[in-house]
């Protein structure tokens, strides 16, 4: 299972500088045909397929390449399918007319609107994509290439162009944690919706009402049709990999967009342009507990969220959340996040695991040889049970210890001194403010 996931995640990272559909054979013919021919010829490094394929789409366009009239074609963007209309003549691209999309006004919107003219004026799909739009881009360009394969009788080469885009997605989302310490009022929901999956909200504000975080879970029904993924939270697990290959796009995307709009529109009720990737979610469990939360807003919260973010080093982050109530110490979370790409991890034991967290990954394997998260559940239920959050005796992996053909072994979990740094630092926070004595 292990190298399975390790071959996904190589093909996810190949396919992530992938911002160009599959283009057919001689589907395109740019204005300057002939001088690229010429200065292809004449260059001795020039590959002899380039050359080839240059002089197949000279003849085609000498002879027509298309059937002259308007062809519609669709293909998936980031919001939806992307319908379009391409008009040609026997040699050339006249018009490229979006005839509708679900794009996201202002990300994916700007794609629809720049890559239609781009097309024409270069008379080829291989156009660059819109910064932020990487799947709109891709859902348009795609789009207008099947449309050129049937002006071109070329249909055959759609059955690719389908398969090709299927698994293509844009890893643009990012897991790495704001640094430094983020507190305030602290709001909680959790809501079991669709077949049993369960969705957690929480919402941070500051005192005088501004909405600091929203952030948004969602952890697989028990009886999900992928064993791998039952009971397991999706946030911050390779789950994100798995569905970014099937559907396109990432489910934390879908969750990062609507949170995004949240807070920029400093509203949980607001319309939320939800979109492709977790719209279900979204629309079941997210804005459904976020209008709960909303009316509770104006009345406080008894509770009080403090966290803390600090770059380790190598590629990894560590982050720590408490809540507070009256007082005492109600939840516990530590957690080491890796970084969003694999270059910017030191380890190559660890490089597979990007844009994943050691407590949410399937598939990390953790040294000290006692589950990442088993540890974490651990330490929380002991904080809460004994407000002490340096107190670490009893808890798993915090030393080498036994003998592993008689009862088993384990080595030190680095994590607990990343831990105990962030938590002096928290608590001299939490001191200071008076939440903790």
């Amino acid at each position: 299972m292990k190298k399975t996931h390790l071959a996904l995640i190589a093909a996810c990272m190949a396919l992530t500088g992938c911002g160009q559909p599959a283009q057919a054979p001689a589907t395109t013919a740019p204005a300057d045909t002939t001088e690229a021919l010429a200065e292809t010829s004449a260059a001795t490094e020039a590959p002899e397929e380039t050359t080839t394929a240059a002089a197949k789409e000279t003849t085609a366009a000498a002879e027509g390449i298309y059937k002259p009239g308007n062809y519609e074609a669709e293909a998936d963007g980031f919001g939806g399918a992307i319908k379009v209309s391409v008009e040609v003549d026997a040699g050339k691209i006249i018009n490229v007319t979006i005839l509708s999309n679900s794009e996201t006004d202002g990300i994916g919107s700007k794609a629809v609107d720049a890559l239609p003219g781009a097309i024409v004026e270069k008379q080829s799909t291989e156009v660059d994509s819109v910064s932020g739009a990487t799947l709109s881009s891709n859902g348009i360009k795609n789009a207008v290439q099947k449309a050129l394969n049937i002006a071109s009788g070329n249909e055959e080469a759609n059955k690719a162009l389908d398969e090709k885009s299927a698994t293509l997605f844009d890893e643009g989302w990012s897991v790495k944690p704001k640094y430094g310490i983020v507190k305030g009022n602290y709001f909680k929901e959790s809501q079991v919706f669709r077949q049993g999956h369960t969705g957690v909200l929480e919402v941070v504000t500051s005192d005088d009402g501004e909405i600091l975080m929203v952030e948004f879970n969602e952890t697989g029904r028990p009886n999900y049709y992928t064993r791998l993924y039952q009971d397991q939270g999706k946030r911050l697990s390779e789950y994100n990999f798995t569905m970014g290959e099937r559907k396109g796009v990432a489910f934390i995307q879908g969750i990062l967009a609507a949170e995004q709009q949240m807070i920029e529109n400093q509203s949980l009720t607001d319309e939320i342009d939800c979109v492709s990737g977790a719209s279900n979610s979204v629309e079941q469990s997210m804005i459904p507990m976020a209008a709960v939360i909303a009316e509770k807003l104006d009345g406080g919260s008894t509770q009080k969220y403090y966290s803390i973010a600090e770059d380790l080093g190598g590629g990894l982050s560590g982050k720590l959340d408490i809540v507070v109530e009256n007082g005492k110490i109600i939840d516990c979370q530590y957690d080491e996040i890796f970084a969003d790409s694999p270059e910017e991890i030191e380890d190559e034991v660890l490089k597979p695991h990007y844009r994943t967290s050691k407590y949410y990954s399937i598939y990390y394997e953790e040294p000290s040889r006692i589950g990442f998260n088993v540890q974490m559940d651990a330490l929380n239920a002991k904080v809460v049970e004994t407000q002490d959050l340096f107190d670490l005796t009893d808890l798993p992996a915090t030393e080498d210890t036994g003998d592993y053909k008689t009862g088993g072994f384990t080595l030190r979990n680095t994590a607990w001194d990343n831990y105990l740094a962030l938590a002096e630092k928290l608590h001299t926070e939490m001191v200071n403010d008076g939440v903790l004595k």
